[in-house]
This record gives C-alpha cells, structure tokens and sequence, in this order.
C-alpha cells in the first residue's frame, strides 16, 4: 500500500461514463486522492479497470489505501437499457452495490458512501413538486432497480455505514452520450430543418447541469447533513420538453420546426421535477443555468 492520507481517498465508480469523471475532478480539486473503478478504460492513470468485485476493490486499496468516500456512479444507464436486459441492469444497479457496501463495512466502516440514484423511483407520480418523503412507485424497470439500490444502500446504514442518496432528475451536461440531449443533437445533425420527438411536447423534467452534480458530492464529502441523508438533485424547475427542444436548438445554431408524434412509452413518467426544499434547507444552491448550460452542452457537441 501506497504512503496517502487515507482520509483523503476516494473512489469513483462508474469513472469512465457521464457524470463520474465530472466528480471525480471535482473531488480532486478539493484534494481528495482519486482511484476510479470502472468497466471501461479511463483517462485517469490511477484508474481500475475491472467490475465491482471484492478482487477489484481490494486492489484499489492497495493501490491507494481504504476509501473515506465512495461516490458509485456504476449501474445502469438508461431506461431503455434496463428493459432490453433486466439481468444485467440488476447486477450492475443492484448488485454492485450490494457489494460495495458489504466491502465497505468490512474494510472501511468510517467511510461515507455516496449512491446516485434516480427521480425513476418517483414513477408517474403527477404534476407537482417531488419531496424525498414521496411514496416510491416506480414504473419501469430502471426506477425499480434504482429503488432497490436505494434500499441496499440503506440497509448499510442500518448497519453503521454512513449513507447519502441522490435521487437525480434530468442530469445534462458536456460527456452526455444519452438521453434527450443527446438525441436532439443527433437529429439536430441528420436534420437541421425538422425535429420530430415523441411524446406530446407539455411533458416536464427537471434539468440539473453535472457540474451541480459535481458540487453537491463535494458539499456533502465535507460531512454536511444527516446520515442516512436522502436528498433530490435537481432545480424545482419544471420545464416542457418542447421548450427545452427549442432552446437546445437555439443553442445548437438551428431553427427547426419542431414537432410531436404523440407516440408516448408506458414508462416514461409525464412530469417530473423535484421539491428541492430540503436541499435548499442543507444549505446547497444549484449555480447552472439551463441556457447557458445549454450552449456549454452544445459547444462539447462541436468539438467530440
């Protein structure tokens, strides 16, 4: 084992996908010592490559030392995904975390573990502002698994684990490959004159720029909140999907005629954005804007 400070490590799984890199520069330009875990190869020289696996875990601590904070960003990525392969959402949502945590509380029991989950657990819960204290109803296979997730994390914490959970809402931002963004853009490319999406165009979400991701894991590494802490992620903005085409679209150089099909999937929520109260109460302000994120976003697009 390498000489460290072990308070300051931290480990990133999920490093080489869409919001870990985000926080694991985040972290590193508050001083944590970072050892990304992930599937894929990373950029970062001190990254694992590897599934979350006792192995792989106790080869990071030797590497660096034992976590005091482990930010698991590894699981399933989409809804989509979830439901072509239910198996393997499970085992990377569920599972890892099951392991990871069971790790931790052998090896590191001071360690504070950070689980991303998802707005997904929330289901098709109306048009109004979602409080942590809503009932979970999920109704994909995506917001199950994120669900159950939740409920190993928690159960660690039963066991003296210091636990945080970040119900995540539309997370955007440069390195998206996925999702709405990223599908405007590849449409936006084919097509600049027209864009057809599905749905109805007055659905809602709740769009938070990574960077805030980014800060909020930093805000809460310094010890801030309760432990077990659940807490949304996300703005308390409910903005239409027909007006965020227009403005990624704006923001892109385009104007195309946008239009709805109406076609719509059963597990896709109609709305979804957060109460953003109790983050507000930990003292924690999101800074990004969505038009000016929006063309950060955009000039990524341009330059990958």
């Amino acid at each position: 084992m390498q000489d460290t400070d072990v308070s300051r490590v931290a480990w990133v799984t999920g490093a080489a996908g869409f919001i870990g890199p985000h926080v694991a520069a985040r972290l590193e330009r508050d001083g944590w010592r970072v050892v990304g875990i992930d599937r894929a190869p990373m950029s970062n020289p001190s990254g694992i490559v590897g599934e979350i696996a006792p192995s792989v875990l106790d080869q990071a601590a030797r590497r660096a030392g034992p976590p005091a904070l482990v930010f698991h960003a590894a699981g399933a990525g989409t809804v989509g995904a979830s439901a072509r392969d239910p198996a393997a959402s499970h085992h990377d949502t569920v599972s890892s975390v099951q392991t990871m945590v069971g790790w931790l509380r052998a090896h590191a029991p001071g360690a504070l573990f950070i689980l991303p989950s998802s707005a997904a657990v929330y289901g098709n819960a109306g048009a109004r502002p979602l409080a942590e204290e809503t009932p979970l109803a999920p109704i994909s296979v995506y917001g199950r698994h994120k669900r159950d997730a939740e409920d190993a994390a928690l159960s660690a914490a039963d066991q003296d684990l210091r636990v945080a959970i970040l119900r995540l809402f539309s997370v955007y931002g440069p390195g998206l490959r996925k999702q709405l963004p990223w599908d405007l853009s590849r449409k936006l490319r084919a097509n600049p004159a027209r864009l057809e999406l599905s749905g109805t165009g007055d659905e809602t979400r709740d769009f938070f720029a990574v960077s805030d991701v980014a800060d909020l894991v930093a805000f809460l590494a310094r010890g801030v909140g309760p432990a077990p802490c659940v807490v949304n992620g996300g703005t308390g903005i409910a903005t239409r999907i027909d007006a965020f085409a227009a403005a990624f679209a704006e923001a892109s150089g385009a104007a195309p005629v946008i239009a709805f099909n109406g076609e719509t999937r059963a597990e896709d929520p109609k709305h979804l954005y957060a109460d953003t109260s109790r983050l507000t109460a930990l003292g924690f302000m999101p800074r990004g804007r969505l038009c000016p994120g929006l063309r950060a976003y955009a000039e990524w697009l341009r330059k990958a």
